[in-house]
């Protein structure tokens, strides 16, 4: 499949899921103002479906870039949250849920994953 219209369909999906998003949470959801693992999996629902059909599509290589970046990016993440608090003496940034050690969480892991696709699908559309 073509690496432009594998790109189009991720990014529709993920432009489509924040759009749904954001009408559900205006008008449904006014209620819930606080974190959940529900609305977290709720919010990455079509970024992931999107991730899945574009892995369908294109095979293990897709696969493997998913868990490479989403190993690197939390690796990455991790050292300069810790770095910085090393050096400076204050933290870039707190996360309470599901944290490694507070620099950062087992909840950014599938968003590296996604950055990682887009960014390869990216890479891939503009080399054609």
């Amino acid at each position: 499949m073509d690496s432009k219209v594998s790109l189009a369909i991720f990014l529709g999906l993920v432009f489509f899921g924040g759009a749904f998003e954001l009408v559900m949470s205006k008008f449904l959801l006014k209620k819930y103002h606080r974190f959940s693992i529900v609305k977290y999996l709720y919010l990455l629902l079509f970024p992931l479906a999107a991730t899945i059909i574009l892995i369908n599509l294109h095979g293990v290589s897709l696969l493997k870039v998913f868990v490479i970046f989403a190993i690197v990016g939390t690796l990455l993440e991790w050292l300069l949250g810790f770095g910085y608090h090393k050096i400076v003496g204050q933290r870039l940034w707190i996360y309470h849920r599901l944290t490694i050690t507070g620099y950062t969480s087992l909840l950014s892991t599938p968003i590296w994953g996604m950055a990682g696709i887009m960014f390869w699908l990216l890479v891939q559309s503009l080399g054609q």
